[in-house]
């Protein structure tokens, strides 16, 4: 639809019953169209009315689909100032192609081993700019377009446009006024219902991205823009408020007197963009920033080098990540880094599909030269790119593997949230930020070591239904004293939703809806909410089944997820809740390599019956693991005269799974001094042990002596602690 424009969208799928609203990424939530029959709903139809805002909604934006049963995943929706066209059908070929008027743009679909044609005129000298919007809609179609005269005669041909995620564009000046044909079809003649595409023919310019790719925060920039054909494009000139907390502003362009445009969208920085200023290709041209500073620019011509030339201190560790087909540049980035007797001393070329980072920390104060080209030292005016450069700090990014949670009233929904460390092993909190009333974040710990972890939220009976709210999936820890806040990404989930699409729109990356679900048919609870045990110890948690009505078979218990959903060196005896039974005592169990920390684990239950499956999980189970038992040694007076004894208190804290038979012994011990093995019983916490002084032991203070637990039905069970100074005099 048109900026500006209120317009009824069709949505037609399964469990629309009930479609109370349509939230959109751009603008207010439509309702119901008022003057149009919804008593489709049950046959998977509902009609919206739709407002598009008149300023900066150009481009490609969410939409989520709001009914009593929940909230939709995201789909995508073009805001676009071209007229629409329906595709009509029966033009699969050319003789019956679609007449279209310019400029336009045609949403239709591609059927299995078929095409879609269609006819306009264009006049001698007339530019024509062709682009189909598929793979970036999350259609699974790869399109190819073709460009043909009336009689037949091929013209121009596109497959995959680089940096497009296999969309297509291109322009063409006609040399004759006339009849033309434009096909559209899957290259591998693959369709279906599914098979969606927006056909744009206009007069727009062809671009691909903003040129640079970021504006900081607080600043007005001239926008320029990068593509296959950015002749005449008009700059856009950009102004970000200080207190903006816009992350991606769309930005759109036309050429000079154009009446159809391209559009983008550029990233908000929080620190200063670089732009490049040619000629900067030999090493003394090298453009001047301060470090720190990220870097935008556009390889123009073949074999193009940018160089970024600045000040670096010894130990000042940077990164440097290179960012271009991650956002539809098709440039290859190759990132060097040179000292200041132009000596290369790091370089990356990338990283999979992504570009590569350099980390790197320089070995002495200097002037250091940063070099970006394409790998195959391509250039054009699409080849724009940005490196970001940051001070390295360790941390953690989050992807969450749900972009819509559903949380059935009265019950508990679990969201996987996977993690990528960078030199930081310890523990991260997860919750869920902005939750409406009647939700609520359980405790959540991603535990030392671990790459995943499943956050669970829970909905109160009366939380309200045919809502939505956005929320945020956050991670907090504590690393070199700084408090570290992560939001999770949903890109990963969000491209395999969408036919594997390598652009996902950047104001949705982080984009996790929650509504309410109807009741659960089964509930599942703890007791108690966390157990502690740790190595060669035993802890047991009771799982508490509440069972809906005809639900009376045997509920399965797994780990969520069954692989790696328990943290390493710990097993837990899943058992099934018997049909009849409502509850058990599950398990846990460290080995001797289990590790210390707090863990959440996370149990799903299974019922089925007559071929009908119910699930249903449990809170977070709180894991933490400690040590079997500590020891605190004490001494009452830290006098021991020679041929005297003292005394050394040592009190034991024992892990709740602990209570066994503990031997101590003395290790360190001065020539001259001596001590007893004792066993300190079960049912007590402390014990004194006397320290004897040889009429011969030399004189002085020992601070050396060291007092050894180890249990005495498991050697493996051990503890140490340093008992306070002594003085033998």
């Amino acid at each position: 639809m048109a900026p500006g424009e209120t317009a009824d969208v069709v949505v037609t799928g399964s469990n629309l019953a009930g479609a109370t609203s349509l939230w959109t990424s751009f603008g207010e939530a439509a309702v119901l169209a008022p003057d149009v029959e919804n008593n489709g709903q049950d046959a998977g139809r509902v009609v919206f009315r739709v407002s598009a805002p008149a300023e900066n909604s150009l481009g490609i934006h969410g939409i989520r689909v709001v009914t009593p049963g929940g909230v939709s995943s995201l789909k995508l929706f073009v805001v676009d100032d071209l007229p629409s066209v329906a595709e009509a059908g029966g033009n699969n070929a050319p003789e019956s192609a679609q007449v279209v008027a310019l400029p336009c743009a045609i949403d239709g679909q591609v059927d299995n081993l078929s095409r879609d044609y269609f006819r306009f005129d264009a006049q001698a000298g007339q530019k024509v700019s062709f682009e189909i919007l598929a793979r970036r809609l999350g259609s699974p179609l790869d399109a190819s377009l073709y460009l043909y005269r009336a009689d037949g005669r091929e013209l121009h041909f596109v497959d995959d446009t680089a940096g497009l995620s296999s969309d297509c564009q291109f322009s063409y000046t006609f040399d004759e006024a006339g009849s033309y044909i434009v096909e559209v079809r899957d290259i591998q003649y693959s369709g279906g219902g599914n098979h969606l595409y927006r056909l744009r023919i206009g007069d727009f310019p062809c671009i691909s991205t903003p040129v640079p790719l970021a504006v900081q925060r607080g600043i007005t920039a001239e926008i320029s823009f990068a593509g296959t054909d950015v002749e005449g494009a008009v700059a856009a000139s950009l102004t970000v408020p200080a207190d903006s907390t816009d992350r991606w502003i769309n930005v759109a362009t036309r050429r000079g007197g154009g009446v159809s445009s391209a559009f983008s969208a550029v990233q908000v920085s929080d620190h200063a963009e670089f732009v490049e200023q040619e000629p900067n290709d030999a090493p003394d041209q090298a453009n001047a920033i301060s470090i720190g500073d990220s870097v935008n620019g556009r390889f123009e011509q073949t074999g193009d080098i940018d160089r970024f030339a600045f000040d670096a201190k010894q130990g000042q560790r940077f990164v440097f990540s290179g960012i271009s087909r991650q956002v539809g540049a098709p440039s290859d980035l190759m990132l060097r880094i040179y000292d200041a007797a132009g000596k290369q001393v790091a370089a990356v070329d990338d990283n999979g599909t992504a570009e590569g980072s350099l980390n790197y920390t320089f070995p002495a104060d200097g002037r250091y030269t940063l070099a970006v080209h394409d790998l195959n030292r391509r250039g054009g005016t699409q080849y724009s790119y940005r490196v970001a450069v940051a001070p390295y700090q360790p941390g953690f990014t989050l992807q969450s593997t749900m972009d819509a949670i559903n949380v059935a009233a009265g019950g508990i929904t679990a969201v996987l949230v996977n993690v990528t460390r960078a030199d930081y092993n310890g523990p991260i909190d997860l919750s869920l930020d902005n939750l409406p009333e009647g939700f609520t974040s359980l405790p959540t710990t991603v535990g030392p070591g671990m790459a995943l972890a499943v956050l669970t939220v829970q909905a109160a009976p009366d939380a309200a239904a045919a809502s939505l709210a956005n929320v945020d999936v956050v991670g907090t820890a504590t690393i070199g004293g700084n408090e570290v806040r992560e939001v999770a990404a949903v890109e990963n989930t969000l491209k395999g939703m969408w036919s594997n699409t390598i652009l996902v729109p950047g104001e949705l990356n982080e984009s996790v809806a929650l509504a309410a679900a109807p009741p659960a048919e089964l509930k599942l609870r703890i007791e108690p909410a966390e157990i502690v045990f740790g190595k060669e110890l035993t802890a047991k948690v009771k799982v508490i089944a509440e069972r809906g009505e005809g639900l009376d078979a045997a509920i399965a218990l797994t780990a969520n997820p069954e692989k790696g959903g328990l943290p390493a060196n710990i097993t837990a005896d899943l058992k099934q809740i018997e049909p009849g039974q409502n509850e058990i005592e599950i398990a846990f169990t460290g080995n001797d390599k289990a590790p210390d920390g707090p863990f959440t684990v996370v149990l799903t239950g299974t019922h089925t019956k007559d071929k009908a499956t119910t699930t249903a999980s449990t809170p977070g189970i709180g894991l933490r693991l400690e040590a079997p038992f500590t020891l605190q040694p004490s001494v009452a007076d830290a006098k021991l005269a020679r041929g005297g004894t003292t005394n050394v208190k040592v009190a034991v804290q024992r892990n709740p799974a602990f209570a066994g038979e503990i031997k101590l012994t003395f290790d360190k011990l001065p020539a001259g001094v001596t001590a007893p093995e004792t066993v300190l019983p079960a049912d007590q916490s402390e014990i004194e042990i006397a320290l004897t002084a040889a009429a011969d032991a030399a004189a002085g203070t020992v601070d050396t002596i060291v007092v050894s637990g180890a249990a005495v039905a498991n050697a493996k069970q051990t503890a140490t602690a340093g008992v306070p100074a002594l003085t033998l005099e």
